[in-house]
Protein backbone atom coordinates (compact mmCIF):
# COMPACT_ATOMS: atom_id res chain seq x y z
CA UNK A 1 0.00 0.00 0.00
CA UNK A 2 2.63 2.37 0.87
CA UNK A 3 5.68 0.74 -1.12
CA UNK A 4 5.10 3.91 -3.77
CA UNK A 5 5.73 6.53 -0.93
CA UNK A 6 8.91 8.41 -2.46
CA UNK A 7 9.90 9.41 1.84
CA UNK A 8 13.39 10.91 2.44
CA UNK A 9 15.78 9.58 4.59
CA UNK A 10 14.91 12.29 6.88
CA UNK A 11 11.18 11.25 6.95
CA UNK A 12 12.46 7.56 7.86
CA UNK A 13 14.81 9.01 10.49
CA UNK A 14 12.07 10.94 12.12
CA UNK A 15 10.13 7.65 12.64
CA UNK A 16 12.85 5.39 13.76
CA UNK A 17 13.80 8.51 16.36
CA UNK A 18 9.92 8.92 17.47
CA UNK A 19 9.20 5.25 17.70
CA UNK A 20 12.67 4.41 20.02
CA UNK A 21 11.55 7.72 22.11
CA UNK A 22 8.38 5.71 23.12
CA UNK A 23 11.28 3.85 25.32
CA UNK A 24 12.24 7.38 27.11
CA UNK A 25 8.82 7.92 27.78
CA UNK A 26 8.33 4.64 29.14
CA UNK A 27 11.67 5.07 31.56
CA UNK A 28 10.22 8.15 32.80
CA UNK A 29 6.72 6.86 33.53
CA UNK A 30 8.67 3.55 35.31
CA UNK A 31 9.95 6.68 37.84
CA UNK A 32 6.55 8.22 38.63
CA UNK A 33 5.27 5.17 40.09
CA UNK A 34 4.69 5.29 43.65
CA UNK A 35 4.51 1.68 44.54
CA UNK A 36 3.88 -2.29 43.11
CA UNK A 37 -0.23 -2.28 43.77
CA UNK A 38 -2.27 -3.29 40.87
CA UNK A 39 -4.20 0.37 41.25
CA UNK A 40 -0.55 1.69 40.80
CA UNK A 41 0.37 -0.03 37.75
CA UNK A 42 -2.57 -0.68 35.89
CA UNK A 43 -4.38 2.47 36.23
CA UNK A 44 -1.19 4.98 36.85
CA UNK A 45 -2.43 5.48 40.60
CA UNK A 46 -5.86 6.66 39.66
CA UNK A 47 -4.64 10.39 38.85
CA UNK A 48 -5.10 10.89 35.08
CA UNK A 49 -5.59 14.25 34.16
CA UNK A 50 -7.82 16.16 31.94
CA UNK A 51 -5.51 16.25 28.61
CA UNK A 52 -4.41 12.83 28.82
CA UNK A 53 -7.51 11.06 29.86
CA UNK A 54 -9.32 12.98 26.97
CA UNK A 55 -6.59 12.19 24.76
CA UNK A 56 -6.05 8.25 25.69
CA UNK A 57 -10.06 7.96 25.51
CA UNK A 58 -9.71 9.29 21.76
CA UNK A 59 -6.66 6.89 20.90
CA UNK A 60 -8.63 4.57 22.43
CA UNK A 61 -11.40 4.74 20.35
CA UNK A 62 -9.15 5.29 17.14
CA UNK A 63 -6.40 2.77 15.92
CA UNK A 64 -3.94 3.31 13.26
CA UNK A 65 -5.49 0.97 10.41
CA UNK A 66 -8.58 3.11 10.87
CA UNK A 67 -7.44 6.42 8.95
CA UNK A 68 -6.47 4.14 5.98
CA UNK A 69 -10.45 1.97 6.40
CA UNK A 70 -12.24 5.30 7.13
CA UNK A 71 -10.68 6.86 4.04
CA UNK A 72 -11.31 3.49 2.03
CA UNK A 73 -14.99 2.97 2.84
CA UNK A 74 -15.86 6.45 2.21
CA UNK A 75 -14.40 6.45 -0.95
CA UNK A 76 -16.57 3.01 -1.67
CA UNK A 77 -19.89 3.80 -0.21
CA UNK A 78 -19.63 8.14 -0.07
CA UNK A 79 -22.47 9.79 2.36
CA UNK A 80 -23.81 6.38 3.57
CA UNK A 81 -20.40 6.36 5.64
CA UNK A 82 -21.08 9.28 7.46
CA UNK A 83 -22.45 6.75 10.01
CA UNK A 84 -19.14 6.13 11.49
CA UNK A 85 -19.26 9.65 12.70
CA UNK A 86 -22.39 9.36 14.42
CA UNK A 87 -21.42 6.47 15.88
CA UNK A 88 -17.84 7.93 17.16
CA UNK A 89 -20.86 10.45 18.46
CA UNK A 90 -22.33 7.75 19.81
CA UNK A 91 -19.76 6.34 22.25
CA UNK A 92 -19.40 9.58 24.02
CA UNK A 93 -23.25 9.47 24.61
CA UNK A 94 -23.05 6.18 25.47
CA UNK A 95 -20.03 6.48 28.31
CA UNK A 96 -22.25 9.76 29.87
CA UNK A 97 -25.53 6.83 30.66
CA UNK A 98 -22.97 4.86 32.94
CA UNK A 99 -19.09 6.51 33.38
CA UNK A 100 -19.90 9.04 36.37
CA UNK A 101 -22.03 6.67 38.35
CA UNK A 102 -19.10 3.93 37.44
CA UNK A 103 -16.38 6.15 38.07
CA UNK A 104 -17.62 6.85 41.53
CA UNK A 105 -18.18 3.43 42.54
CA UNK A 106 -14.93 1.89 41.22
CA UNK A 107 -13.62 5.16 43.76
CA UNK A 108 -15.34 3.59 46.39
CA UNK A 109 -14.55 -0.24 46.23
CA UNK A 110 -10.83 0.04 44.17
CA UNK A 111 -11.94 -1.75 40.95
CA UNK A 112 -9.18 -2.43 38.64
CA UNK A 113 -10.57 -4.47 35.84
CA UNK A 114 -14.25 -4.32 34.44
CA UNK A 115 -14.81 -7.42 35.86
CA UNK A 116 -13.98 -6.02 39.43
CA UNK A 117 -17.62 -4.05 38.34
CA UNK A 118 -19.60 -7.18 37.33
CA UNK A 119 -18.39 -9.11 40.37
CA UNK A 120 -19.48 -6.47 43.02
CA UNK A 121 -22.67 -5.67 41.05
CA UNK A 122 -23.76 -9.08 39.83
CA UNK A 123 -22.28 -11.52 42.01
CA UNK A 124 -22.45 -14.99 40.09
CA UNK A 125 -19.20 -17.15 39.25
CA UNK A 126 -20.77 -18.09 36.02
CA UNK A 127 -21.54 -14.62 34.64
CA UNK A 128 -17.97 -13.71 36.13
CA UNK A 129 -16.37 -16.52 34.17
CA UNK A 130 -18.31 -15.64 30.70
CA UNK A 131 -17.36 -12.08 30.53
CA UNK A 132 -13.78 -12.67 31.56
CA UNK A 133 -14.16 -15.02 28.54
CA UNK A 134 -15.63 -12.60 26.53
CA UNK A 135 -13.58 -9.97 27.32
CA UNK A 136 -10.27 -11.95 27.00
CA UNK A 137 -11.43 -13.07 23.10
CA UNK A 138 -12.38 -9.60 22.06
CA UNK A 139 -8.73 -8.33 23.40
CA UNK A 140 -6.58 -11.08 21.74
CA UNK A 141 -8.05 -10.07 18.56
CA UNK A 142 -7.79 -6.41 18.77
CA UNK A 143 -4.24 -7.35 19.36
CA UNK A 144 -3.44 -9.60 16.42
CA UNK A 145 -5.67 -7.02 13.96
CA UNK A 146 -2.86 -4.27 15.50
CA UNK A 147 0.09 -6.65 14.67
CA UNK A 148 -1.07 -7.72 11.23
CA UNK A 149 -1.13 -4.38 9.98
CA UNK A 150 1.95 -3.02 11.61
CA UNK A 151 4.02 -5.79 9.60
CA UNK A 152 2.51 -4.26 6.55
CA UNK A 153 3.13 -0.69 6.85
CA UNK A 154 6.85 -1.58 8.19
CA UNK A 155 7.54 -3.52 4.96
CA UNK A 156 6.24 -0.58 3.12
CA UNK A 157 7.71 2.28 4.65
CA UNK A 158 11.20 0.37 3.95
CA UNK A 159 10.09 -0.23 0.94
CA UNK A 160 10.83 -4.40 1.07
CA UNK A 161 13.88 -3.96 2.67
CA UNK A 162 12.94 -4.95 6.24
CA UNK A 163 10.24 -7.97 6.04
CA UNK A 164 7.00 -7.54 7.94
CA UNK A 165 7.57 -10.56 10.47
CA UNK A 166 11.20 -8.22 11.38
CA UNK A 167 8.74 -4.83 11.58
CA UNK A 168 6.32 -6.57 13.64
CA UNK A 169 9.12 -8.19 16.34
CA UNK A 170 10.69 -4.93 16.70
CA UNK A 171 7.52 -2.78 16.91
CA UNK A 172 6.18 -5.12 19.56
CA UNK A 173 9.42 -5.44 21.71
CA UNK A 174 9.53 -1.41 21.75
CA UNK A 175 6.12 -1.82 23.04
CA UNK A 176 6.37 -4.16 25.40
CA UNK A 177 9.00 -2.28 27.25
CA UNK A 178 7.89 0.67 27.42
CA UNK A 179 4.85 -0.85 28.68
CA UNK A 180 6.20 -3.05 30.92
CA UNK A 181 8.18 -0.43 32.76
CA UNK A 182 5.45 2.00 33.49
CA UNK A 183 2.24 0.32 33.07
CA UNK A 184 -0.64 2.50 32.52
CA UNK A 185 1.06 5.80 32.54
CA UNK A 186 3.48 4.47 29.88
CA UNK A 187 0.27 3.77 27.30
CA UNK A 188 -1.69 6.92 28.42
CA UNK A 189 1.54 9.28 27.76
CA UNK A 190 2.27 7.42 24.10
CA UNK A 191 -1.34 7.48 23.76
CA UNK A 192 -1.71 11.51 24.13
CA UNK A 193 1.28 12.37 22.10
CA UNK A 194 -0.23 10.38 19.18
CA UNK A 195 -3.73 11.42 19.39
CA UNK A 196 -2.49 15.38 19.55
CA UNK A 197 0.01 14.68 16.41
CA UNK A 198 -2.87 12.55 14.40
CA UNK A 199 -5.27 15.62 15.30
CA UNK A 200 -2.42 18.19 14.35
CA UNK A 201 -1.99 15.88 11.14
CA UNK A 202 -5.58 16.15 10.09
CA UNK A 203 -5.70 19.78 10.14
CA UNK A 204 -2.71 20.36 8.42
CA UNK A 205 -3.65 18.19 5.51
CA UNK A 206 -7.27 20.27 5.63
CA UNK A 207 -5.50 23.41 5.23
CA UNK A 208 -2.95 21.72 2.15
CA UNK A 209 -5.87 20.27 0.45
CA UNK A 210 -7.45 24.04 0.66
CA UNK A 211 -4.04 25.67 -0.57
CA UNK A 212 -2.25 23.44 -2.68
CA UNK A 213 -4.89 20.96 -4.38
CA UNK A 214 -7.48 22.63 -5.49
CA UNK A 215 -10.00 23.40 -2.56
CA UNK A 216 -12.20 21.50 -0.76
CA UNK A 217 -15.49 23.13 -2.74
CA UNK A 218 -14.14 22.80 -6.37
CA UNK A 219 -13.31 19.13 -5.38
CA UNK A 220 -17.17 18.17 -3.82
CA UNK A 221 -18.22 20.14 -7.07
CA UNK A 222 -16.30 17.48 -8.96
CA UNK A 223 -17.66 14.63 -6.87
CA UNK A 224 -21.03 16.05 -7.74
CA UNK A 225 -21.21 15.98 -11.49
CA UNK A 226 -18.81 12.23 -11.46
CA UNK A 227 -20.60 10.24 -9.03
CA UNK A 228 -23.88 12.17 -7.88
CA UNK A 229 -25.12 9.01 -6.18
CA UNK A 230 -22.13 8.71 -3.49
CA UNK A 231 -23.77 11.82 -2.22
CA UNK A 232 -27.21 10.82 -1.78
CA UNK A 233 -28.36 10.14 2.14
CA UNK A 234 -29.42 5.56 2.35
CA UNK A 235 -33.10 4.47 2.01
CA UNK A 236 -34.83 1.60 3.11
CA UNK A 237 -32.51 -1.54 3.99
CA UNK A 238 -29.34 1.01 3.65
CA UNK A 239 -30.88 3.69 6.26
CA UNK A 240 -31.86 0.40 8.66
CA UNK A 241 -27.65 -0.83 8.55
CA UNK A 242 -27.01 2.83 9.01
CA UNK A 243 -28.47 2.76 12.45
CA UNK A 244 -27.47 -0.85 13.16
CA UNK A 245 -23.79 0.52 12.71
CA UNK A 246 -24.22 3.40 15.09
CA UNK A 247 -25.38 1.06 17.73
CA UNK A 248 -22.95 -1.62 16.96
CA UNK A 249 -19.89 0.68 17.53
CA UNK A 250 -21.35 3.72 19.41
CA UNK A 251 -22.62 1.00 22.14
CA UNK A 252 -20.02 -1.51 22.12
CA UNK A 253 -16.65 0.76 21.95
CA UNK A 254 -17.85 2.41 24.92
CA UNK A 255 -17.07 -0.91 27.16
CA UNK A 256 -13.79 -1.62 25.31
CA UNK A 257 -12.12 -3.33 28.68
CA UNK A 258 -9.27 -0.69 28.45
CA UNK A 259 -11.83 2.39 27.79
CA UNK A 260 -13.70 1.21 31.07
CA UNK A 261 -10.22 1.17 33.08
CA UNK A 262 -9.31 4.63 32.02
CA UNK A 263 -12.74 5.62 33.69
CA UNK A 264 -11.40 4.25 37.04
CA UNK A 265 -8.06 6.16 36.40
CA UNK A 266 -9.59 9.60 36.28
CA UNK A 267 -8.72 11.54 38.62
CA UNK A 268 -11.59 13.22 39.60
CA UNK A 269 -15.58 12.71 38.54
CA UNK A 270 -15.07 16.55 37.33
CA UNK A 271 -12.13 15.81 34.85
CA UNK A 272 -13.98 12.45 33.60
CA UNK A 273 -16.44 14.86 32.66
CA UNK A 274 -14.43 17.48 31.30
CA UNK A 275 -12.51 14.88 28.95
CA UNK A 276 -15.77 13.23 27.82
CA UNK A 277 -17.07 16.70 26.97
CA UNK A 278 -14.06 16.87 24.68
CA UNK A 279 -14.42 13.62 23.18
CA UNK A 280 -17.86 14.75 22.01
CA UNK A 281 -15.95 17.37 19.95
CA UNK A 282 -12.80 15.55 18.62
CA UNK A 283 -14.53 13.43 15.91
CA UNK A 284 -15.08 16.67 14.09
CA UNK A 285 -11.79 17.10 13.72
CA UNK A 286 -10.47 13.78 13.00
CA UNK A 287 -13.03 11.50 11.30
CA UNK A 288 -14.69 14.50 9.23
CA UNK A 289 -11.60 15.61 7.24
CA UNK A 290 -10.73 11.06 6.83
CA UNK A 291 -14.08 11.04 5.20
CA UNK A 292 -13.92 14.03 3.31
CA UNK A 293 -10.71 12.92 1.70
CA UNK A 294 -12.29 9.33 0.87
CA UNK A 295 -15.18 11.65 -0.78
CA UNK A 296 -13.00 13.91 -2.38
CA UNK A 297 -10.94 10.44 -3.60
CA UNK A 298 -14.04 9.70 -5.37
CA UNK A 299 -13.55 11.45 -8.40
CA UNK A 300 -9.91 12.14 -7.75
CA UNK A 301 -8.64 8.73 -8.31
CA UNK A 302 -11.38 6.84 -10.19
CA UNK A 303 -12.14 3.18 -11.01
CA UNK A 304 -10.77 1.61 -7.70
CA UNK A 305 -12.63 -1.36 -6.27
CA UNK A 306 -13.13 -4.01 -3.34
CA UNK A 307 -10.14 -4.03 -1.13
CA UNK A 308 -8.04 -1.42 -3.99
CA UNK A 309 -9.60 1.36 -2.20
CA UNK A 310 -8.12 1.03 0.84
CA UNK A 311 -5.62 2.10 -1.04
CA UNK A 312 -6.91 5.95 -1.24
CA UNK A 313 -4.72 7.28 1.72
CA UNK A 314 -1.98 6.13 0.55
CA UNK A 315 -2.47 7.93 -2.81
CA UNK A 316 -3.50 11.25 -0.95
CA UNK A 317 -0.14 11.24 1.16
CA UNK A 318 1.94 10.55 -2.32
CA UNK A 319 0.41 13.61 -3.88
CA UNK A 320 0.61 15.62 -0.44
CA UNK A 321 4.58 14.75 -0.53
CA UNK A 322 4.38 16.42 -4.12
CA UNK A 323 2.76 19.61 -2.73
CA UNK A 324 6.56 20.57 -1.42
CA UNK A 325 8.17 20.79 2.26
CA UNK A 326 4.91 20.87 4.53
CA UNK A 327 3.31 18.20 2.49
CA UNK A 328 6.45 16.24 3.12
CA UNK A 329 6.65 17.68 6.94
CA UNK A 330 2.14 16.71 7.31
CA UNK A 331 2.98 12.88 6.05
CA UNK A 332 6.00 12.28 7.91
CA UNK A 333 3.71 13.35 11.09
CA UNK A 334 1.07 11.30 10.15
CA UNK A 335 2.98 7.89 9.01
CA UNK A 336 4.61 8.62 12.75
CA UNK A 337 1.35 8.89 14.55
CA UNK A 338 -0.15 5.71 12.31
CA UNK A 339 2.32 3.83 13.64
CA UNK A 340 2.32 5.23 16.98
CA UNK A 341 -1.66 4.83 16.79
CA UNK A 342 -1.42 1.00 16.05
CA UNK A 343 0.76 0.57 18.95
CA UNK A 344 -0.56 1.96 21.42
CA UNK A 345 -4.03 0.13 20.34
CA UNK A 346 -2.20 -3.04 20.60
CA UNK A 347 -0.33 -2.12 24.03
CA UNK A 348 -3.46 -0.87 25.43
CA UNK A 349 -5.75 -3.76 24.91
CA UNK A 350 -2.47 -5.76 26.30
CA UNK A 351 -2.62 -4.19 29.50
CA UNK A 352 -6.40 -4.75 29.80
CA UNK A 353 -5.78 -8.55 29.11
CA UNK A 354 -2.97 -8.31 31.63
CA UNK A 355 -4.52 -6.95 34.59
CA UNK A 356 -7.95 -9.66 34.01
CA UNK A 357 -5.67 -12.55 34.22
CA UNK A 358 -3.66 -10.82 37.21
CA UNK A 359 -6.37 -9.63 38.86
CA UNK A 360 -9.67 -11.67 37.63
CA UNK A 361 -7.57 -15.48 36.98
CA UNK A 362 -4.23 -15.29 38.81
CA UNK A 363 -5.27 -13.96 41.95
CA UNK A 364 -8.88 -15.27 42.40
CA UNK A 365 -8.65 -18.76 41.19
CA UNK A 366 -4.67 -19.60 41.02
CA UNK A 367 -2.90 -18.11 44.29
CA UNK A 368 -5.69 -16.28 46.23
CA UNK A 369 -3.15 -15.16 48.77
CA UNK A 370 -0.33 -13.40 46.16
CA UNK A 371 0.58 -10.09 46.73
CA UNK A 372 0.01 -6.75 44.26
CA UNK A 373 3.40 -7.42 42.77
CA UNK A 374 3.71 -11.16 42.44
CA UNK A 375 -0.17 -10.78 40.42
CA UNK A 376 1.35 -7.70 38.52
CA UNK A 377 4.08 -10.08 37.50
CA UNK A 378 2.39 -12.77 36.67
CA UNK A 379 0.37 -10.78 34.03
CA UNK A 380 3.12 -9.43 33.02
CA UNK A 381 4.26 -12.92 31.80
CA UNK A 382 1.09 -13.86 30.05
CA UNK A 383 1.27 -10.59 28.46
CA UNK A 384 4.63 -11.45 27.15
CA UNK A 385 3.05 -14.89 26.16
CA UNK A 386 0.52 -14.23 24.42
CA UNK A 387 2.32 -11.44 22.97
CA UNK A 388 5.02 -13.70 21.34
CA UNK A 389 2.31 -16.29 19.93
CA UNK A 390 0.18 -13.87 18.19
CA UNK A 391 2.97 -12.28 16.54
CA UNK A 392 3.68 -15.80 15.06
CA UNK A 393 -0.05 -15.90 14.01
CA UNK A 394 0.25 -12.46 12.56
CA UNK A 395 3.08 -13.87 10.20
CA UNK A 396 0.68 -16.20 8.73
CA UNK A 397 -0.06 -15.45 4.80
CA UNK A 398 -3.48 -17.47 5.12
CA UNK A 399 -4.62 -15.77 8.95
CA UNK A 400 -7.59 -17.98 9.85
CA UNK A 401 -8.51 -15.77 12.59
CA UNK A 402 -9.48 -12.93 10.03
CA UNK A 403 -13.05 -13.64 10.62
CA UNK A 404 -13.09 -13.44 14.12
CA UNK A 405 -12.15 -9.53 13.92
CA UNK A 406 -15.31 -9.04 13.35
CA UNK A 407 -16.70 -10.21 16.22
CA UNK A 408 -15.24 -7.82 18.46
CA UNK A 409 -18.31 -5.57 18.48
CA UNK A 410 -20.69 -8.15 18.46
CA UNK A 411 -19.21 -9.56 21.84
CA UNK A 412 -18.71 -6.41 23.42
CA UNK A 413 -22.25 -5.23 22.45
CA UNK A 414 -23.80 -7.81 24.52
CA UNK A 415 -21.87 -7.00 28.08
CA UNK A 416 -22.92 -3.57 27.57
CA UNK A 417 -26.26 -4.80 29.33
CA UNK A 418 -24.21 -5.16 32.88
CA UNK A 419 -23.10 -2.09 32.43
CA UNK A 420 -26.11 0.76 31.30
CA UNK A 421 -28.69 -1.15 32.67
CA UNK A 422 -26.72 -2.61 35.75
CA UNK A 423 -25.61 0.94 36.72
CA UNK A 424 -29.12 2.61 36.73
CA UNK A 425 -31.22 -0.05 37.45
CA UNK A 426 -30.22 -1.17 40.95
CA UNK A 427 -32.65 -4.23 41.39
CA UNK A 428 -31.35 -6.23 38.47
CA UNK A 429 -30.50 -9.57 39.50
CA UNK A 430 -26.86 -11.42 38.32
CA UNK A 431 -29.21 -14.22 36.88
CA UNK A 432 -30.97 -11.82 34.79
CA UNK A 433 -27.61 -10.09 33.46
CA UNK A 434 -26.47 -13.69 32.78
CA UNK A 435 -29.39 -15.60 30.70
CA UNK A 436 -29.89 -11.76 28.87
CA UNK A 437 -26.07 -12.21 28.23
CA UNK A 438 -26.34 -16.10 27.05
CA UNK A 439 -29.31 -15.07 25.05
CA UNK A 440 -27.39 -12.46 23.13
CA UNK A 441 -24.06 -13.98 22.63
CA UNK A 442 -26.44 -17.29 21.28
CA UNK A 443 -28.33 -14.61 18.35
CA UNK A 444 -24.65 -12.94 17.56
CA UNK A 445 -22.41 -15.89 17.17
CA UNK A 446 -25.02 -18.10 15.22
CA UNK A 447 -25.85 -14.60 12.94
CA UNK A 448 -22.06 -14.09 12.47
CA UNK A 449 -21.36 -17.31 11.87
CA UNK A 450 -23.77 -17.56 8.83
CA UNK A 451 -23.23 -14.27 7.33
CA UNK A 452 -27.04 -12.70 7.93
CA UNK A 453 -28.27 -9.52 8.49
CA UNK A 454 -31.86 -9.77 8.53
CA UNK A 455 -33.36 -6.36 7.22
CA UNK A 456 -30.12 -4.75 7.00
CA UNK A 457 -29.49 -5.29 10.96
CA UNK A 458 -25.77 -6.79 11.97
CA UNK A 459 -25.89 -9.48 14.22
CA UNK A 460 -24.53 -8.26 17.18
CA UNK A 461 -27.57 -5.39 17.14
CA UNK A 462 -29.88 -8.47 16.96
CA UNK A 463 -28.36 -9.71 19.83
CA UNK A 464 -28.52 -6.72 21.72
CA UNK A 465 -32.30 -6.59 21.42
CA UNK A 466 -32.24 -10.22 22.15
CA UNK A 467 -30.44 -9.73 25.26
CA UNK A 468 -32.48 -6.38 26.79
CA UNK A 469 -35.70 -8.33 25.87
CA UNK A 470 -34.54 -11.36 27.83
CA UNK A 471 -33.05 -9.25 30.95
CA UNK A 472 -36.50 -7.26 30.80
CA UNK A 473 -38.37 -10.42 30.49
CA UNK A 474 -36.62 -12.43 33.08
CA UNK A 475 -36.62 -9.75 35.78
CA UNK A 476 -40.17 -8.75 35.03
CA UNK A 477 -41.56 -12.91 34.88
CA UNK A 478 -39.02 -15.21 36.88
CA UNK A 479 -39.38 -15.25 41.02
CA UNK A 480 -36.85 -12.73 42.43
CA UNK A 481 -33.53 -14.04 43.42
CA UNK A 482 -32.17 -14.28 46.28
CA UNK A 483 -29.01 -11.50 47.11
CA UNK A 484 -25.83 -13.30 47.70
CA UNK A 485 -24.91 -13.78 51.00
CA UNK A 486 -23.34 -10.27 52.90
CA UNK A 487 -23.09 -8.51 49.09
CA UNK A 488 -26.34 -8.32 47.81
CA UNK A 489 -27.13 -7.17 43.82
CA UNK A 490 -27.88 -3.61 44.47
CA UNK A 491 -25.74 -0.40 44.28
CA UNK A 492 -24.98 0.67 47.51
Amino acid sequence: MMQGLPLAPWSLGFVAVYLFSLLAIGWFARSRRRDDTLGDYYLGGRTMGLWVLMLTLFATQYSGNALFGFTGQAYRVGFTWLSILHSMIAVVAGYLLFAPQLYRLSKQQQFVTPSDYIDFRFPSRALGVLVVLCLSVVLINYVLAQLKVMGHIVEGLSGGRVDAVWGVVALALIMLVYSSLGGLRSVAWTDAIQGAMMLAGFVLIAVIVQRDMGGWVAAFTELREVAPEKLQPPTGRAAITWFSTVILIGVGASVYPQAIQRIYAARSAATLQKSLAGMAVLPLFAVVVVLALGFVAIARYPGLEGSAADQVMALIMRDLLATGWLGHAVVTLLLSAILAALMSTADSALLALSSIFAKDVYRKYLRPDASDSACTRAGQWLAWGVLGILIWISTLEDLTLYRLFVLKFEILLQIAPAFYLGINFTSLSSRSILLGLCAGLTTAIVGWSAGSMPLGLHPGTLGLMANVLVVVASHYVLPPAQPAAGRGEGLP
